[in-house]
């Protein structure tokens, strides 16, 4: 078997995650904003528990679950009774939190699509330039480092699991709260004992809702209690290791969600489409030095205000361009400058073609501006289901004025940002970037009234949700019913081609697709599917074609980049290929498969050695990567290195998929025979 030519057979690609790290630790800041002043030598943890709605705990009232550990800490610190965040997604509400800032200024506006730039300074950076030690434990990857969020985290453990082996096994998109609170007492316990700020992300109660015994058991029926529950438990551990670390009762502890979830209320089932408080208002608990005991605030907080109140409580003063405000006053009974909390959620525009959502919220008051207006009395009607926008015009008024001196008039044109831009200025010296424009939405707060889609979120909760108990005919039958209803919905065909592509029905995908273009549906997302079902037809021009629209829509999709460098490779466009390859490395921290194709680059290059640094480098990062494995083997053969290129063989062989590597694995089992 001639080793060069087994070396550059083209084999599968599969998804890898992009890790961009390329930021300068030393940033120019705009001076007047920075916190000089040397701040008290508190140790600082922050817990945020995703998906948690207030109501939920006990000490807000809910006696449904045992939330012994959150309810103490409430008993030991402060309660913010009306704390809401400023968006009910995920990575947008973390940087607010972590910056001070909304939205709007901050600039991450969705789940994916977004990276926080360096231009916002984060409560670690600002801890971390005072010589705090600092470190962050994440518990799904919508907030891995690629997001932007490990700025001034030393360490940043966002290491989610792999639930088998080989390149088909990818990481699972979560990690159990357990697992969270396992990497950060190992931190915790090994820190150096200067002051720390470590921050905590538990995804638990985040959907799926499959809470581990015992508590499957205990809240039977209430899967959503039960995370909750869990939750509870492992953050005692967590609060346990900090209390035998902290002799000196210097530690501020922070706990608070980003966001809550509704439980079918208003006609969602999870979050993200609508601004009511069942997914804005969120628990919030501070406890330790400054913080009166068993203290209950009414005022409304935001998590805006996180920032500034940790860096009062330590004695400095946030950066300036926040919107935040300390709630430190509000712990001596003084008033806040927390009247007004701004919300938006772009999530119906981008992701299912509607109209995005803004509100203004005070104590009382509830205005969101939509397709269609609403006004809620909160003291009334905690519930909001009763819009009474016509019988109070004056109070209508009065919060459309305060959400337009936030946020404008609602017309805006949002450019996505996947990778930073600072960062992006370096990708441009490769010359890819040439024809790159951003996907740009255009908001206006006109368009379909996410309200008028109740029965699309309905069929999206029974047919696509991991609770679906329906069969794929069914599934298949109520999503083609949405694309009927809601034909400009980009969600309603990825799920609908999903669905196809599993049965098998991949002509029914690509119909289905191409006629998605039609409608006007543009992204990358939908290109890339496009080109992998022309890339398994054998179509390699048109799936080139496609994977570059692709990458002009979403540059840092790793799985496309991959499989549009793969493509021209196998088209023996050399140089294009490399092109990609150097593209994505420049993007990422590490990317295995990318030291992999250029690996055989250099094979086609004639060039041996190069290609053996370049596989190794892969199989270092990912040993898993049986592709590199194959020809890291292959290569040592060539050499010489009987030893070593057996030690790959086998390796491949003890991690490939009988099924995939079909038609090779007997061939790599001679090779064996023929190096002993």
């Amino acid at each position: 078997m001639p080793s060069a030519k087994f070396s550059v057979r083209v084999l599968c690609v599969f998804a890898a995650l992009l890790l961009v790290s390329c930021k300068s630790t030393a940033k120019k800041r705009a001076s007047g904003g920075e916190a000089t002043a040397p701040l008290r030598k508190l140790n600082v943890v922050v817990v945020t528990i995703d998906t948690l709605r207030a109501d939920r705990l006990g000490c807000y009232g809910y006696s449904k679950i045992e939330t012994p550990v959150l309810d103490g800490l409430a008993k030991r610190g402060a309660l913010f009774e009306n704390a809401v965040a400023e968006t009910p997604l995920t990575p947008p509400s973390h940087a607010s939190i972590f910056t001070g800032q909304n939205p709007n200024v901050h600039g991450v506006r969705n789940t994916g699509g977004f990276v926080l730039q360096s231009s916002s300074t984060t409560l670690a950076e600002i801890l971390q330039q005072q010589g705090w030690d600092t470190a962050a434990f994440i518990g799904a990857s919508v907030l891995k480092k690629l997001f932007g969020f490990n700025q001034g985290f030393a360490v940043y453990d966002d290491e989610m699991p792999k639930p088998g082996k080989g390149r088909d096994a990818r990481e699972y998109p979560e990690r159990p709260a357990g697992a969270v609170v396992d990497r950060a007492i190992q931190w915790l316990n090994g820190q150096s004992g200067k002051p720390y700020f470590m921050w905590v992300h538990v995804f638990d109660p985040h959907m799926p809702y499959e809470p581990p015994a015992p508590f499957r058991q205990q809240y039977a029926g209430r899967p959503y209690d039960g995370e909750v529950a869990y939750a509870d438990r492992e953050l005692g551990r967590l609060f346990e290791a900090v209390q035998k670390k902290d002799n000196a009762g210097n530690t501020l502890l922070v706990v608070l969600s980003d966001h809550g979830e509704s439980l079918g209320e208003h006609g969602e089932y999870t979050h993200g489409i609508f601004l009511y408080d069942v997914t804005l208002r969120v628990p919030f608990i501070l406890a330790g030095p400054g913080v009166p005991a068993g203290m209950r605030v009414s005022r409304q907080a935001r998590t805006i205000d996180v920032l500034p109140t940790i860096l009062d409580l330590m004695g400095g003063k946030a950066p300036g361009g926040i919107q935040g405000t300390s709630l430190v006053p509000a712990l001596t009974g003084k008033d806040i400058a927390t009247q007004h909390a701004y919300a938006e959620t772009l999530y119906p525009k981008m992701n299912m073609g509607w109209s995005e959502l803004r509100a203004v919220r005070s104590l009382r008051w509830k205005f969101i501006r939509a397709p269609k207006p609403e006004l809620y009395d909160l003291s009334q009607d905690p519930h909001e289901t009763a819009n009474v926008i016509d019988r109070f015009p004056k109070e209508r008024a009065e919060m459309e004025a305060q959400l337009k001196a936030i946020a404008g008039d609602g017309k805006e044109k949002v450019d996505t940002a996947m990778v930073d831009q600072r960062t992006l200025e370096q990708l441009k010296s490769l010359g890819y970037l040439a024809s790159f424009t951003p996907r740009q939405f255009e908001l206006t707060g006109t368009g379909i009234d996410p309200k008028d889609r109740v029965n699309i979120l309905r069929i999206f909760e029974l047919a696509v949700s991991g609770e679906s108990k329906l069969s794929p005919a069914q599934r298949m039958e109520m999503l083609k019913q949405a694309v009927a209803e809601d034909p400009t919905n980009p969600s309603v065909y990825y799920h609908l081609g999903t669905e196809y592509e599993k049965a098998g029905r991949f002509k029914d995908a690509m119909q289905l697709y191409q006629g998605a273009t039609e409608e006007g549906i543009r992204n990358g997302r939908l290109y890339s599917r496009i080109a992998d079902l022309y890339l398994r037809e054998g179509n390699k021009s048109e799936a080139i074609f496609n994977y570059e629209k692709a990458a002009q829509f979403n540059p840092s999709d790793v799985e496309s980049q991959n499989n549009l460098a793969m493509a021209y490779l196998e088209n023996g466009r050399v140089a294009d290929a490399d092109r990609v390859y150097n593209w994505i490395l420049a993007t990422g921290e590490q990317h295995a498969p990318a030291y992999n194709g250029l690996g055989l680059i250099a094979i086609q290059r004639q060039d041996p050695a190069t290609a053996r640094g370049y596989f190794e480098k892969a199989v270092a990062i990912d040993p898993d990567l049986v592709e590199a494995q194959l020809n890291l083997g292959l290569i040592y053969k060539m050499m010489g290195d009987r030893t070593r290129a057996r030690e790959c063989f086998e390796k491949f062989l003890a991690k490939a998929s009988p099924r995939q590597y079909a038609g090779i694995i007997p061939k790599v089992k001679e090779e064996l025979v023929l190096l002993r």
